[in-house]
């Protein structure tokens, strides 16, 4: 500091000299401003009382000047608070400004050089993180507030003002100055540790998987496709952390969905990065880690923890216990009788044969394990069964009513002790029917009914679905009873009982209530959370009545804990949660890694980021996630995985690095393809593109369509289609195997693997057929997976079998219980989200080829869009039939949803529906050749879908059925087969054979004619 610097005092102005009675006012030095001692600062803002002397260092920016009518005023902050000193020179600002603002930046250069610096090293040395980045920008604001605009008009020296240049840039930071900088960081370290990433898998990392293990935010997601070296990222990024010093090896918490996954890690880690201090955690030893240190003893762990099998019978047991209660019990056979299925109105439905489909998938069944037809039929069914009065269900009716069209006529219900018949009809108050139905032959068909009833003195109890839907047809059912005499009384509650194990729905109902305890206490809800639940399920009053059994199973399940001193899964996780959360625990962990994000619940995510931000409470370090998952591969949510945890990721744990693995090893471009547009099919899976490494020309998925009872023959001497498919597989192996011969390779020859997958293990060849198998096909190596059980697996070929509609079918279209839907993750709105993922992963399993066995007759939805639409699929490598290949034209006249097949009566050979019993409709073949007949093709006529046949016949223009050849005196003529003479409904339209001009036009698909066939006696809602 020069001399000029050492004391420069600052006068009064007049006013000032006159009542300070002073000279001068302060004193400007190196250090500081000093204070001239004065008796009378009556003026001041703030009272400068003790005050003698401010160092630059304890202000935070420069003095500022300011004029007023008597005199310059002085205004700083000093440690925190603000000072004016008035009554200065009236010159003081023109002669002191400048000098003051040096001084201070003298001081303060320092501190602005070691800012600047730590900046450049942390952006240098490491990847700029958001929390980093926030904090920086909040201290470079604070600096730069301090510095800006004044020191732009002082002469600084050059240091300085490069300093200054330097933060003024920071400050004005932009997300492409920080894309560039973290890009810069990556890019170095990408050429420092090339040599890792080279050599820590067995092939060198790809540069997506450097990138990934390199990228390091706060919160880190890496959507890795089917088959792109997840692992190998969970495996490089955890070694890249301890060889670039980032972290040691307790430092990094790896956390894997199971525990075989967790082995798996530690196996893999050891071997690739050749230390075992890096190790892979499940969440409930995690949880049981953070228990045992809280509390200093380790807690004891259910035997239920790892037999799952031995839970449901305890609560089997406690359920037959309870059962011997006189009100659990009728509370249980209440929910039985009226709540165990989810109604659905026939009116919500656009088809008739959608209605069958959710009444057969459901599988909906009176208590006597009859297949009913609507949902007033089962209360009916039920109450009868309950009260002791025998009943037959579509008993044949007492007279003969039939004719060559029409079977005999079949009432809902006969009481035979009584002799009186039920009808339940499907009609609203207003007498109208579901919009599927033809109202007018329905009201027709049920005149006919009572036509006959009066006739033949027989006595019927008419219900009504409006009845039902008012609560009113019980009431109704017991009334009418009366008039006839019915004598009832409750069935003893043994047989009730006996019926109820019979059917399995005691067993069933145990295994539900086994996993909704696990789901109820990861929930943690209290009783307005109860209620909310509740108030949210599908069918509310159902999922209350569920609860009011299950109730009491969890209180005794608790009870049964806390006297043996055990925890189970769902206490690990929450106890641990409630440690971290009240502090009293602390995460030593500044790495978290989660594999297959994308099969997370909601209460482990909770624990993932109460891990997170522990640190933040106690160190200046913060803690990094990175997870990784695939959203296209979300199967779980029926053990409570939540995808949208992965899909709205960000919103959970805040802002987010996505980085992407975008190339498979597992499986060529044409599965992917194939794979990559059906599962986004829907619009909310994210949208990422994976590539394969494999290129083929060809379509590698091959869908074979063969019927279950289709047998073998000279063309096709394969007994069925999982033997049509191992032997084409045997071909192709057999090729390969003869190319391979004729290159040299160092590698030992293998079996090629097949897996065999359905969507349930017992669609699968048991033990002995798999073992009859590999002895069959010594070429192969054939294993049997599930679905879900193939996921993370990989087989050089794959063969799908099970697909197939109903109960079983995929997707399944069965509803989830109420109450057990309303503790799962919400449902997502894109209908079967889930099943289409399942069948993502059941296709991206095979490396090579893909065979996709189906019935047509009874397929899977989604075969059928992998046929109809634009995939790249084989549809040409086997031969099929013509039912097998014109499926969607034999569909079912009536329900519309049904696909005809062959059957074989007394007397001859006919097509019926494969919606039979609830959709009875059925016609004749072919007259010529007995093929089934198609209304598809030309408005007006069914045809032979036999193309060397082509027989033609017309359909009734007034009611839209079949129409047979008929001779009469006048000659041949064609006849509605509606016709019943004068019975009533009855069709009696003719058409002349020689009116009937017919052009064909092969394979013209026209406009389908509006299905009018007159309804049979028994048809209802």
């Amino acid at each position: 500091m020069s001399a000029q610097y050492s004391v420069n005092p600052i006068p009064h102005s007049w006013f000032g000299h006159l009542y300070h009675r002073n000279a001068n006012a302060l004193e400007i030095t190196a250090e500081g401003i000093s204070f001239v001692p004065t008796q009378s600062l009556f003026l001041s803002r703030l009272p400068l009382t003790n005050l003698e002397h401010v160092s630059w260092q304890q202000l935070d920016h420069p003095p500022l000047f300011s004029a007023s009518l008597l005199g310059s005023l002085l205004s700083f902050t000093a440690s925190g608070v603000s000072y004016q000193i008035p009554f200065l020179s009236y010159f003081a600002r023109s002669h002191f400004k400048h000098q003051v603002e040096l001084l201070w930046a003298l001081s303060h250069e320092q501190a602005l050089y070691d800012l600047i610096a730590r900046i450049e090293k942390a952006i240098s040395k490491r990847y700029l993180r958001q929390s980093l980045l926030a904090k920086m920008s909040s201290r470079i604001a604070r600096e730069y507030r301090r510095w800006f605009p004044w020191s732009a008009s002082v002469e600084l020296p050059p240091k300085t003002r490069a300093a200054l240049t330097q933060l003024h840039h920071f400050y004005h930071w932009k997300n492409a100055h920080v894309e560039h900088l973290r890009e810069d960081y990556i890019q170095s370290q990408l050429v420092a540790f090339a040599d890792f990433f080279d050599s820590v898998e067995s092939n060198p990392l790809t540069n997506k998987q450097r990138r990934a293990c390199i990228i390091d935010d706060d919160n880190n997601l890496l959507l890795a496709g089917a088959g792109t070296g997840k692992t190998s990222v969970m495996v490089g990024r955890a070694g890249y952390l301890v060889a670039s010093g980032q972290a040691k090896a307790d430092d990094i918490l790896l956390l894997a969905y199971g525990t075989k996954a967790a082995k798996e890690m530690d196996l893999r880690i050891k071997h690739k990065l050749g230390t075992a201090d890096i190790k892979a955690s499940t969440f409930h030893s995690l949880g049981l880690k953070i228990i045992t240190e809280v509390e200093g003893v380790k807690p004891s762990l259910s035997a239920w923890v790892n037999d799952e099998p031995a839970k449901d019978k305890w609560v089997h047991d406690r359920l037959e216990t309870l059962i011997e209660n006189e009100s659990y019990r009728k509370h249980l056979f209440d929910y039985f009788s009226r709540y165990y299925y989810v109604e659905k109105s026939p009116f919500e439905f656009s088809t008739e044969g959608e209605y069958f489909e959710y009444l057969h998938d459901n599988d909906i069944r009176s208590l006597k394990g009859e297949r009913v037809k609507s949902f007033g039929e089962l209360y009916i069914a039920n109450w009868l069964f309950s009260n002791g009065i025998e009943y037959q269900y579509e008993a044949k009716y007492e007279y003969d009513v039939s004719t060559l069209e029409f079977r005999q006529y079949q009432p809902d219900f006969y009481l035979p002790q009584y002799n009186v018949y039920i009808e339940y009809y499907g009609i609203d108050s207003a007498n109208n029917t579901a919009p599927y139905i033809d109202n007018a032959a329905y009201l027709a068909s049920m005149a006919w009914k009572r036509q006959l009833h009066q006739k033949q003195q027989t006595n019927c109890i008419e219900l009504f679905y409006y009845q039902h839907k008012k609560n009113q047809l019980i009431n109704k059912l017991e009334q009418a009873l009366t008039v006839f005499k019915v004598n009832y009384l409750p069935l003893p509650d043994d047989a009730i009982l006996a019926t109820l194990y019979e059917l399995g729905r005691v067993t069933e109902l145990a295994k539900l209530f086994s996993q909704l305890i696990g789901l109820y206490k990861a929930a943690c809800v209290d009783k307005t959370g109860l209620q909310r639940i509740f108030s949210q399920a599908a069918d509310p009053q159902q999922a209350r009545k569920a609860f009011q059994l299950l109730q009491p199973i969890l209180q005794q399940y608790q009870e049964y804990l806390s006297a043996t001193g055990d925890i189970d899964f769902e206490d690990m996780i929450a106890k641990a949660l409630a440690y971290l959360q009240s502090g009293q625990y602390v995460s030593p962990w500044r790495y978290i890694m989660v594999d297959e994000f994308q099969d997370i619940s909601e209460p482990r995510a909770r624990l993932v980021r109460a891990l997170r931000d522990s640190r933040s409470k106690t160190s200046s370090s913060e803690t990094s996630l990175f997870c990784v998952g695939d959203d296209w591969q979300a199967i779980y949510r029926f053990s409570g995985a939540d995808v949208s945890l992965t899909t709205q990721f960000a919103q959970y744990f805040g802002q987010t690095s996505e980085t992407h693995l975008d190339l498979t090893f597992r499986f060529n471009n044409r599965i992917g393809e194939v794979a990559s547009a059906f599962v986004t099919k829907n619009p909310h899976q994210l949208n990422k593109e994976v590539h394969s490494l494999i290129q083929v020309a060809d379509p590698a998925i091959s869908i074979l369509r063969r019927g279950v009872n289709e047998r073998a023959s000279q063309d096709e001497p394969s007994a069925n289609a999982l033997a049509q498919a191992l032997n084409a597989l045997s071909v192709h192996v057999a090729k390969a195997s003869a190319i391979s011969t004729t290159e040299p390779s160092t590698k030992s020859i293998t079996k090629p693997t097949v897996y065999l997958l359905a969507r349930f293990w017992f669609q699968l060849p048991d033990k002995d057929l798999l073992r009859q198998l590999n002895a069959q096909y010594p070429m192969l190596s054939i294993e049997c997976l599930s679905f879900h059980a193939s996921k993370g697996k990989e087989a050089d070929y794959v063969v799908i079998m099970g697909l197939t509609q109903g109960i079983h079918g995929f997707p399944s279209q069965k509803i989830t219980p109420p109450l057990l839907d309303a503790f799962l993750p919400q449902a997502e709105a894109f209908q079967f989200a889930e099943e289409r993922r399942l069948f993502y992963v059941a296709l991206t399993r095979a490396k090579h080829r893909v065979y996709v066995l189906a019935d047509m007759t009874n397929v899977s939805p989604f075969v059928v869009e992998l046929i109809q639409q634009p995939y790249n699929v084989e549809l040409n490598e086997f031969s099929t039939s013509l039912v097998q290949t014109l499926f969607e034209q034999i569909k079912c006249a009536r329900c519309t949803t049904g696909t005809l097949k062959a059957r074989t009566g007394k007397f001859s050979s006919f097509f019926s529906c494969s919606h039979f019993p609830l959709c009875d409709h059925q016609e004749a073949g072919c007259d010529l050749c007995g093929s089934p007949m198609t209304r598809k093709r030309t408005n007006g006529f069914a045809v032979c879908l036999d193309e060397h046949c082509g027989h033609i016949a017309p359909l009734c223009n007034l009611c839209g059925a079949d129409m047979s050849l008929r001779e009469s005196a006048r000659g041949t003529f064609w006849g509605c087969k509606n016709y019943r003479g004068n019975s009533v409904p009855s069709c009696s339209n003719t058409i002349n054979t020689a009116t009937i001009s017919f052009k064909s036009k092969p394979n013209q698909k026209l406009k389908q004619p509006r299905d009018t066939t007159l309804p049979k006696p028994q048809q209802k809602v």
